[in-house]
């Protein structure tokens, strides 16, 4: 038995999203406003782990949990009388996480449509759908919750607020849209975790646009013209894989990925090459679990075709696949059928993974700018493959040089300590070229993230002169340089590509966001006009115009009107600012 004082394992049961809005909508209204005014006092409590429960030690009463997952009543009471409409109950399941936390939904797979192969000529997730009867009726759900929690502000969204947007979920998985699903979850967790520092309000901002435009696209909100959803828009649950055939497969390397969101693990991506065009893969292993996660899969076996390799060997090696099963972003898996054979792996600069570095390097990093700009992409359509030479220590990482220009591989050494501490090595290695699988950071001009670096000193023979930057540790000596030696100071890092007039437009967002449709200022469009954005002024100006707007009840007493006008009007702005960031972010790189 484990006991613990406020619910911070991993491990505490989940609940059903349709089960927390029913039980939210059940309680009485003074039950609810009790549990807006403490939404998170069940951390106070002392949660108890037994075999198969946990209880939970509220104050003379007692709430009991059984199972990992509750998806029906019984497996939540309380020794209360008023259970299961008590305030006791309803704190301690408000804080677990739904069963519908399961990290993003996944892209759409080729399922559906015919197999998608390396030869592929179409993207299936830009094919329009038309959704039924059910999926639109989920969309008009979605979109009245997040409009309501949009005109309340998440301050005062409460516990009703939060079961709206849960039941709209559980309606979108009911209808098979499992990204609005995620969607609605991800706003959702905006009231639970406002009062607490780990709430992030323009994560909160972006994930309630992201809803408002899912919801829209899919045919929520009032009627008007608006695009025909696609793949992309409906997502899948859980990811499936079409056999596509044959592969001849190069590993690349590997990076570490540690989710916010409690998932951990790695990502080892890929290459195939035919008729001489080379077509970026990838195979991961992510799970629950913290950044450990992350290097023990590293070296765990793959499971993929019957091979022994680790994804670390895989990063690697080179493999003929047969039937082979893939999804439409470019996800592998070992079907029941795959099976795959190791062979010798070329070099980076030598036979067909040379193609990988023949292109300038200002034109990969332009196309993986736009990749990431987009709201789907291929796996590893972020990708850069360039040669870089090192030139000395940066603040943020090392500063390198590639095709003439001067560029910094970056890591942020809070959240990815050892891809820091070995860009700290390199950057002691000043004339050091290497070959390197980098992504560019789309908001910070000039920088780019190093994956995996290629013509290392040192290392043993088994990593061929190839490291996984934020996986392997390099452990040459790291001398002092000479006096002579030592790089000049680097210069101060460029401005970020954030205007001002932008960054007003972004608070009035996040404030309204937040705190709902009374936190519009009086004349928001002046600034922007001054800065001669002129559409974003009269966006903004529309924007003011709609969260001000009244209308006579039957009583003459004067009320805000339904909130679609004001979503509409916000969603736009917020399309806008998207739209003008990305194109400022892309002219400050300078390309």
């Amino acid at each position: 038995m484990t006991t613990l004082e406020g619910p911070t394992m991993t491990d505490r049961p989940r609940i059903a999203p349709e089960l927390l809005a029913a039980l939210v909508e059940a309680a009485p209204a003074r039950v609810r406003r009790k549990l807006d005014a403490a939404p998170r006092a069940a951390g106070e409590w002392t949660w108890t782990r037994g075999d198969g429960t946990w209880t939970v030690a509220a104050g003379g009463e007692t709430v009991t949990l059984t199972g990992a997952d509750l998806t029906d009543p019984g497996q939540a009471v309380c020794t209360c009388l008023l259970s299961p409409r008590c305030l006791h109950l309803l704190s301690a399941v408000s804080l677990l996480d739904t069963t519908a936390d399961d990290g993003p939904a996944d892209p759409p797979d080729a399922s559906d449509g015919e197999p998608s192969g390396p030869s592929a000529g179409h993207d299936p997730l830009a094919e329009p759908v038309e959704p039924d009867a059910a999926a639109r009726a989920a969309a008009r759900a979605a979109w009245d919750a997040a409009a309501r929690a949009l005109a309340r502000g998440v301050r005062a969204t409460g516990a009703s607020g939060r079961a709206e947007l849960l039941r709209a979920s559980a309606l979108a998985r009911a209808a098979r849209l499992p990204r609005l699903s995620a969607s609605c979850v991800a706003v959702a967790a905006g009231p639970r975790d406002h009062p607490t520092p780990d709430f992030d309000l323009s994560a909160y901002t972006a994930s309630l646009a992201a809803l408002l435009d899912l919801a829209w696209r899919l045919g929520g909100g009032p009627e008007g013209e608006r695009p025909a959803p696609t793949r992309a828009d409906v997502g899948v649950g859980r990811r499936a894989y079409t056999e596509i055939g044959s592969l001849r497969l190069y590993g690349l390397g590997c990076e570490r990925v540690v989710t916010a969101s409690g998932y951990a693990g790695v990502v080892t991506h890929l290459v195939s090459v035919a008729d001489g065009a080379p077509r970026t893969w990838s195979v991961s292993d992510i799970a629950p679990g913290g950044p450990e996660r992350a290097a023990a899969a590293h070296g765990a076996r793959v499971s993929f075709g019957g091979t022994a390799l680790s994804h670390r060997d895989l990063g690697r090696a080179a493999l003929v696949a047969q039937r082979v099963g893939a999804s439409a972003d470019g996800r592998l898996s070992g079907m029941s059928a795959t099976t795959a054979a190791t062979a010798d792996a070329p070099p980076w600069d030598e036979g067909p993974l040379a193609a990988l570095w023949e292109r300038p390097a200002a034109e990969q990093i332009a196309d993986a700018l736009a990749a990431l700009a987009a709201p789907t992409r291929r796996s590893g359509a972020d990708l850069v493959f360039t040669e870089f030479t090192v030139v000395g220590p940066h603040p943020e990482g090392a500063e390198a040089t590639a095709g003439g220009r001067t560029l910094v591989l970056a890591a942020d050494g809070a959240r990815d300590p050892l891809r820091a501490r070995n860009l700290a090595r390199l950057a002691r290695q000043p004339g050091t070229v290497l070959r390197v699988m980098a992504r560019p950071v789309l908001e910070r001009p000039g920088r780019l993230v190093p994956i995996t670096a290629d013509g290392l000193p040192d290392l043993p023979r088994a990593r061929r002169g190839r490291a996984d930057l934020s996986l392997d540790t390099l452990r040459w000596a790291d001398p002092e340089p000479a006096p002579d030696t030592v790089p000049a100071a680097p210069a101060p890092p460029p401005p970020t590509a954030s205007d001002p007039g932008t960054a007003v437009l972004a608070r009035v967002l996040s404030r309204l966001a937040e705190a709902g449709r009374e936190a519009v200022p009086a004349d928001p469009g002046t600034r922007l006009r001054e800065r001669h954005l002129r559409t974003g002024a009269d966006l903004l100006t529309a924007l003011a115009a709609a969260a001000r707007e009244r209308v006579r009840t039957a009583t003459g007493e004067s009320a805000a009107p339904p909130p679609d006008r004001l979503a509409l009007a916000w969603l736009a702005a917020s399309t806008y600012l998207t739209a003008v960031r990305h194109r400022l972010h892309t002219l400050a790189w300078d390309l």
